[in-house]
């Protein structure tokens, strides 16, 4: 997909939702029908005087929206608090155990500064949390001021009614009434403007203002800085011709069919032959990129995340190849050679299907050879090794004349 459209596609989906979001003109409706109604009661009976009744409506509304804003800022983390994984799993990779194999992209991050595109150290700059912590201390001394002193605020409310009652010059009892009404309304409303607005809206704003501030550039070795999102465009660009000058490579001279397979590497993936591959692991998580990779490729990946499981849906379609990981959690209990096994089971099921062994270096070592004695075609521990061989088997498999992938099995 153009690079133009992906990102016009939320933009696109962004304005559609604030087109549709209507809170801001119900809130000032509603705002609109008090002040109608504070003004009704100038040209109609009790015929008190307009100005100093909107003004004082407009006051209680202001001040409701202060306490409202108070309530509503976000509170933030404080700075130089990051969320990090806990130093035995950072070792191994976040969320997945010594032996399986590291998500896509995390070697590199692991491996040597010097090697890599940029030092991404992002621009020293803090951010102001000050207004925060304000708001934190005022709300606090607020709530607690009012707990102790509510027996007092009817009291209070009444003298502030019969201060305000003079100005509307009529008689005491429905200025009083009147005067309560505007009281009652305005400050009500007014800190639902100011709660509602500062939680939904203004919290967006702080977040993406701060994440600017944050992670805005990343400075290169060179020296200069670049923004992280132009960064991350020219990474993909960069990665994705990597990767096909990798599998060009490896695919170089295959014992088959290597021109035919080293020509689709380049071929756009709407031209490229639509495949189904199943991949088995009980952490697909760390097979996120890998497998967005494949489906750019046009190779549609389904994902099992037990022996049972896979078993079942090679039942049900007529998959091109499966990719399985080597030691996995079967039915509660971790099963270090349960790769061997998913091999030997789906070889009785499915003999013609191609087997591919992704795992870690430790696993190969110790069940590398068990596997290939049991069918496997392939066992690796690299994640663009693993792309070359799949896009290899399924050019294979097309030439012996499989199945079309996504049919029910017969």
């Amino acid at each position: 997909m153009d690079q133009t459209e992906s990102t016009s596609k939320p933009a696109k989906s962004l304005a559609a939702a604030r087109k549709r979001d209507v809170l801001p003109y119900i809130l000032l409706f509603i705002l609109l029908a008090g002040m109608l109604a504070v003004l009704a009661g100038a040209v109609l009976p009790p015929y008190y005087h307009a100005v100093p009744a909107l003004l004082w409506s407009l006051g209680f509304c202001v001040s409701g929206m202060l306490l409202g804003f108070l309530f509503g800022i976000p509170r933030t983390v404080p700075s130089g608090t990051v969320n990090v994984a806990p130093p035995d799993e950072r070792a191994a990779g976040k969320g997945r155990p010594t032996d399986e194999p590291p998500a896509a992209g995390a070697d590199a991050a692991a491996g040597n500064p010097a090697n890599t595109l940029f030092l991404g150290t992002p621009t020293p700059m803090e951010i102001n949390s000050n207004l925060v912590e304000v708001s934190d201390w005022l709300t606090k001394i607020i709530v607690g001021v009012g707990l102790i002193e509510l027996k007092s605020l009817p009291g209070s409310a009444r003298s502030m009614a019969a201060f305000i009652a003079p100005s509307l010059a009529i008689d005491t009892a429905t200025a009083m009434a009147v005067v309560g009404g505007i009281m009652l309304f305005f400050s009500v409303h007014g800190f639902l403007i100011g709660y509602l607005l500062t939680r939904i809206y203004l919290s967006i704003m702080i977040k993406r203002a701060d994440s600017l501030v944050k992670n805005e550039s990343v400075r290169l070795e060179s020296g200069k800085e670049i923004e992280v999102t132009e960064l991350s465009r020219l990474q993909q660009k960069s990665l994705d011709d990597m990767q096909e000058a990798v599998t060009q490579l490896l695919l170089a001279h295959p014992p088959d069919g290597g021109a035919a397979v080293t020509a689709l590497a380049g071929m756009p993936t709407a031209q490229k032959p639509a495949s189904l591959v199943l991949w088995l692991d009980d952490h697909p998580r760390n097979n996120t990129l890998l497998v967005e990779q494949l489906e750019r490729e046009n190779i549609k990946v389904d994902q099992a995340v037990s022996m049972r499981q896979a078993l079942a849906m090679l039942q049900q379609k007529r998959y091109a190849l499966l990719i399985t990981d080597m030691a996995r959690a079967e039915n509660g209990r971790r099963i270090k050679d349960a790769g061997v096994r998913t091999v030997r089971e789906v070889r009785q099921a499915r003999p013609e299907l191609p087997i591919v062994v992704y795992c870690s270096k430790d696993t190969v070592a110790s069940y590398g050879t068990e596997a290939e004695a049991a069918g496997a075609r392939f066992i690796t521990t690299s994640g663009t090794s693993l792309l070359a061989s799949v896009n290899k088997l399924l050019h294979e498999g097309r030439g012996d004349g499989d199945q079309s992938p996504g049919t029910s099995a017969q």
